[in-house]
């Protein structure tokens, strides 16, 4: 059945026809297929607790569903990504246009995805801004120049949950949450990503220097363990799209 309201297509109508630079790529003529929301997660290992090492480095959108990396020690599952090609490379005849994204920040006790892992919130809310604000992400295509698009903490994630409740005594945790509003879908992006055909697009989040994710006089349970995971979620949401081939 047709779609017949415009309305529906008003991020992707500008986008339809355009010129993506590296490798002389053309993206244009194209034929909507279907709106989606992709999804890649990556692990960062904490060997120390509550302290985030130094040059983290993480890629997402380069492991397909099916296959080891981006931290983990096992397969990925749809439970770890939507991502079905490797590298962040479509088909030949395919194009997926991002026009908003948001991240997720939460902390899993294991890498392996084949045994039950933990998988909770970062029970801090100043913990959660401190780690949002010092990691960044930015984007590669193809041959061509890093883009970077700034903090994560300005792309709050679709879905995110909060979680409340009274603390224990010992506890000095009294909410947690992934990173935005439960209503948050996301932020726009200005200039829409663009995968294109059989082109190579590299997603990595970014940090600088060692920094500790709470203060020294948070006590209690801590935020991010020794030898468990900081995992960073990253959602796109846009539209695939095909174009002629030949």
């Amino acid at each position: 059945m047709a779609i017949k309201d415009d309305a529906a297509f008003a991020d992707l109508k500008p986008y339809l026809k355009m010129t993506v630079a590296p490798n002389g790529v053309t993206v244009g003529d194209l034929n909507f297929v279907v709106a989606q929301t992709q999804w890649s997660t990556a692990l960062q290992t904490i060997a120390t607790a509550d302290v985030v090492p130094a040059d983290v480095n993480l890629d997402l959108f380069q492991v397909a569903q099916g296959d080891v990396g981006q931290g983990f020690t096992s397969q990925l599952t749809r439970g770890q990504t939507s991502w079905k090609d490797a590298q962040g490379r479509l088909p030949a005849n395919q194009v997926f246009i991002a026009t908003s994204c948001g991240f997720q920040i939460f902390r899993r006790d294991t890498a392996d995805t084949t045994t039950t892992a933990t998988e909770v919130l970062v029970p801090k809310l100043s913990a959660l801004v401190n780690i949002a604000n010092n990691l960044s992400w930015e984007v590669t295509i193809g041959d061509g120049i890093t883009r970077n698009y700034g903090t994560l903490a300005a792309f709050a994630g679709y879905g995110a949950q909060y979680s409340v409740a009274n603390p224990a005594a010992s506890n000095a945790f009294s909410a947690g949450a992934l990173l935005g509003h439960p209503d948050s879908r996301g932020r726009k992006l200005r200039i829409p990503l663009v995968f294109p055909p059989n082109i190579s697009v590299r997603i990595k989040v970014r940090g600088g220097n060692t920094f500790q994710v709470n203060d020294v006089s948070d006590a209690g349970a801590r935020t991010l363990p020794a030898g468990g995971f900081l995992a960073v979620r990253q959602f796109l949401h846009g539209y695939l799209c095909t174009m002629p081939v030949g």
